[in-house]
């Protein structure tokens, strides 16, 4: 098999191959690294890559296969993990000028775990500073690039993990999800995304989330089914976790078949007061018609505090976040780059008052949601109410006001982190740009078999999806 075809690999289609030998982890990793030396040059989606560390794993992986000792479908498979995620022995900046040279001693707990699924580690994905962005524009590594377009971004904060998988750098990656962060990177640029319920994957050894009761870890991928199979394999309860929960982690591979008769969408036409772009309008409305096909009931859904989302979601980062900067007060001289400190001020800024007013606010949307899903199975959205925005575009004037991005796009996804519910979000057509532009189906909590069964179904009935490539994840490299 040539290179180029090794790197279009899914998950799915490379663990039959590399379990019956026909493909080695050596070969395959090896050809994926040689595309990111390659292409990665013109999508800035690594902040580091392990090449020596990497085809030591591969090497250590094909000799335990052809030993007869097969872990599972992650065995021999070359991933990204967003450089929000300790890595022991390998650089890990968190995207931050103060940790250029950081290497932890320990792995974070999903790392762990996908090494003990087999995975191997190419290298870390660009992420926004600290995690705290839409774009991926950082300041201290430089812009991140969506595959699509070198001109727009690939959406944040998992940016690099979006670019690198929709370009064919790696068969898969890590996210991690606060506010969107899993999901813009994911339709932005193509992808499939998962951010699971809160306590469903640990986040210790993530930076400055292992307090935060909004974020949590979860794959990026090119297919429903590799979804699936990472989250298996990130999922499970960490005792060093004060979120993580004892709850049963059932086989979603293997549930992606589970019964949908009967099932109620809830579609929210107020769409938080956002009007969304007419591709994604024309996206969104095709996107309903096909779950309606389904046989699926489409049901409208009310959510009476829909405009105290943003200052709940604001409020309870600043507040969760307080605690990370003074710790860096302590052990390192401040560095932050030009959109990351007015945050910072903002955190600081928060009285008890504000943190108090936002708890009841968030709890005011979360049981808005918890009653939606007594009379609904899923609610579809569309993730983001505009395709991907240009490098260094900030605002857009809505109604005659300039609005800054995060402020109209997080309302979508938002909800999700406030509540701590479960999103799938499925890339959904191009807009006239050529863009991909997408939907999230938000579900109860640990709904998350019954979230990728109706993100499989829906890419089924629209095949085109299925193919949907970005335009460098045809390009070649150039011959010597």
């Amino acid at each position: 098999m040539k290179k180029r075809e090794l790197c279009a690999l899914t998950v799915e289609e490379a663990a039959p191959l590399l379990r019956s030998r026909e493909i080695s982890p050596v070969e395959l990793t090896r050809a994926v690294l040689d595309r990111i030396e390659e292409l990665d040059p013109k999508l800035n989606a690594f902040t580091t890559v392990c090449r020596e560390e990497a085809e030591r794993r591969a090497a250590e992986a094909e000799r335990e296969i052809r030993s007869g000792f097969y872990r599972g479908p992650l065995h021999g498979i070359p991933i990204g993990v967003k450089d929000l995620y300790d890595t022991a022995g390998i650089r890990t900046t968190y995207g931050s000028g103060m940790f250029r040279d950081h290497v932890p001693e320990r792995d974070s707990h999903i790392v762990t775990r996908l090494k003990e699924a087999g995975a191997v580690i190419v290298g870390k994905t660009a992420t926004h500073e600290l995690g705290l962005g839409l774009t991926t524009n950082n300041y201290f590594f430089g812009p991140t690039r969506n595959p699509w377009n070198l001109d727009h971004v690939p959406g944040g904060s998992s940016g690099g993990s979006g670019a690198a998988v929709a370009a064919d750098l790696c068969l898969a990656a890590t996210g991690s999800d606060g506010g969107g962060s899993i999901r813009f990177p994911s339709v932005w640029c193509g992808c499939f995304g998962l951010k699971p319920t809160v306590g469903l994957v640990s986040n210790r050894g993530e930076f400055g989330r292992e307090g935060s009761s909004l974020a949590v870890a979860g794959p990026i991928a090119k297919s429903v089914p590799d979804l699936a199979i990472l989250l298996r394999a990130m999922a499970g309860f960490d005792p060093e976790d004060p979120w993580s929960m004892r709850v049963p982690v059932p086989n979603y591979f293997e549930e992606l078949d589970r019964d949908l008769d009967e099932l109620r969408v809830g579609v929210y036409p107020e769409h938080f007061g956002v009007s969304l772009d007419p591709d994604v309008e024309c996206a969104y409305r095709a996107a309903l018609a096909s779950l309606e096909a389904l046989g699926a009931e489409i049901a409208p859904v009310r959510f009476p505090h829909a405009e105290k989302v943003l200052g709940a979601l604001f409020t309870a980062m600043g507040a969760e976040g307080l605690p990370w900067f003074r710790e860096l007060e302590r052990t390192r001289k401040l560095e932050f780059g030009p959109e990351t400190e007015p945050l910072v001020a903002m955190a600081r800024a928060f009285t008890i008052e504000d943190i108090v007013r936002g708890s009841v606010d968030r709890r005011l949307v979360t049981r808005d949601w918890e009653l939606v899903f007594h009379a609904v199975d899923v609610v579809v959205l569309p993730t983001a109410p505009i395709p991907a925005p240009r490098i260094g575009e900030e605002k857009r004037v809505v109604d005659g006001t300039e609005v800054w991005l995060p402020e109209i796009c997080a309302r979508f996804t938002a909800p999700a982190n406030l509540a701590g519910l479960p999103a799938v979000a499925v890339p959904a057509g191009l807009s006239a740009e050529g863009l991909p532009v997408g939907v999230q189906f938000v579900g109860s909590r640990f709904s998350e078999a019954r979230l990728l069964a109706l993100a499989q179904r829906f890419v089924e009935a629209a095949p085109g999806l299925r193919e949907l490539r970005s335009p460098l994840s045809a390009w070649r490299p150039r011959r010597p």
